[in-house]
């Protein structure tokens, strides 16, 4: 039983590396940078807009759960990417905190 669990463990694995390598290299998959967004919501479903230099780039429109599942997912490989490297990620809001206390240099 315990060959078959971990023949199916490793099948779905395949299946996600599969689907990883199909969506970087595939022509028809659009590819997008974004550096900033903004996220909205309604009655149905959570919208993000993805940015580039404050400028639209997207407009993504996911449900409540693929949106919770998506956090959860996220947060968790930024977590394992945290204490793996020993550093912290910074978040936009801390950058923009940041920055707004620096000093203007004079000239």
């Amino acid at each position: 039983m315990v060959e078959k669990k971990e023949s199916s463990e490793k099948e779905e694995k395949d299946s996600v590396q599969n689907k990883i390598a199909y969506a970087i290299e595939s022509e028809e998959v659009p590819k997008i940078y974004a550096n900033g967004f903004t996220n909205f919501l309604n009655n149905s479903d959570i919208g993000i807009i993805l940015q580039l230099n404050n400028q639209p780039k997207a407009v993504i429109n996911i449900s409540y759960t693929l949106a919770k599942t998506l956090h959860e997912k996220l947060g968790h490989m930024v977590k394992e990417f945290e204490e793996t490297s020993g550093h912290k990620i910074m978040t936009t809001d801390f950058i923009s905190e940041t920055l707004k206390k620096q000093s203007p240099k004079k000239s």
